[in-house]
């Protein structure tokens, strides 16, 4: 049986979703006020705990062979990242050691390497440039220790590229809510590289189930594209029209700082030799992934059109 840590996220739901659809039993840890529709539609077992909260994390651990670390809030989120990416990491794997858990897979970024690098491959140095990416180099450093002193669980690390697809409100409902005002404006950027979650989902199933070797990360993506490009996808996808516009001295992005600093530093990874091992082999596209944005979109109107 699997555990999600972080299972109500935006990435932890096309996770649930994905392991669902390889016919894996999981129970999900949620937060008190998480939305539990998707786990309950994926017959995810949800419980509820704090990362913080041993008692509540060896009640989660029962009978659990795998867990999926994909906790951790984002920058511009209300939610102490600091204390759940390095001691509530330190938590998890404590217990998950006491529980016997086999193999422990982390949910990582890019951003660790900061937003300097443009071109990402096994020999970046990791260079954090902000309390956030801190924090996730800090949560690896700590598995990195955790995997030299302990043989079990096994750990492997996923740093994906910038997560985007239906439900993402980090970048994908602020471009719609812009198509739906007729002007999509956006920082500068050149092409980068992006992840569907469900493809971060196989990078994660695979490194569980398969061969990883124990303290092995991998880099993640599922398209390269310019953020303008996936505005275009999905403006074509969803049959709407709107201007996109660059972001100028008279005109503003609804993009919180941090994507915007995202799309700025526009990073992009090459396909990865690593990637053959792993067995890992993107299943989205631009297209793809616009159009399942928009066959969301066409549901559920409201989650974009909201204030």
């Amino acid at each position: 049986m699997n555990l999600l840590v972080g299972a109500t996220g935006f990435v932890g739901g096309h996770v649930v979703e994905y392991l669902f659809q390889q016919g894996e039993i999981s129970k999900g840890v949620f937060r008190k006020g998480s939305h539990l529709k998707i786990m309950d539609a994926n017959g995810v077992q949800g419980l509820e705990a704090d990362l913080l909260d041993h008692h509540s994390l060896h009640e989660a651990m029962e009978d659990i062979e795998v867990v999926y670390n994909m906790a951790s809030p984002m920058p511009d989120s209300d939610s102490d990242f600091q204390k759940s990416n390095t001691e509530g990491l330190l938590n998890l794997l404590e217990v998950a050691t006491e529980s016997k858990v086999k193999a422990f897979v982390h949910l990582s970024t890019i951003d660790i390497y900061g937003f300097g690098a443009k071109v990402i491959d096994a020999t970046t140095p990791i260079n954090p440039s902000d309390e956030y990416q801190r924090s996730k180099a800090e949560a690896e450093r700590l598995l990195a220790e955790f995997s030299k002193r302990n043989a079990t669980p096994r750990v492997a690390v996923i740093r994906s590229a910038k997560a985007v697809g239906s439900r993402d409100e980090s970048l994908v409902i602020p471009i719609l809510r812009m198509i739906g005002d007729g002007k999509v404006v956006l920082p500068p950027s050149d092409a980068m590289s992006f992840s569907h979650p469900k493809d971060i989902g196989q990078a994660m199933y695979k490194a569980a189930t398969g061969q990883a070797p124990t303290g092995s990360s991998y880099l993640v993506k599922s398209f390269d594209a310019t953020p303008g490009d996936l505005a275009r996808a999905i403006i074509a996808s969803t049959g709407k029209e709107a201007e996109i516009k660059g972001q100028g001295m008279f005109s503003s992005s609804s993009l919180s700082k941090y994507t915007s600093n995202q799309l700025k530093a526009c990073p992009r990874m090459g396909d990865q030799d690593s990637w053959k091992g792993l067995g890992y082999s993107p299943a989205y596209t631009l297209k793809s992934t616009s159009d399942e944005i928009a066959n969301w979109y066409k549901k559920e109107p409201w989650v974009a059109e909201g204030a």
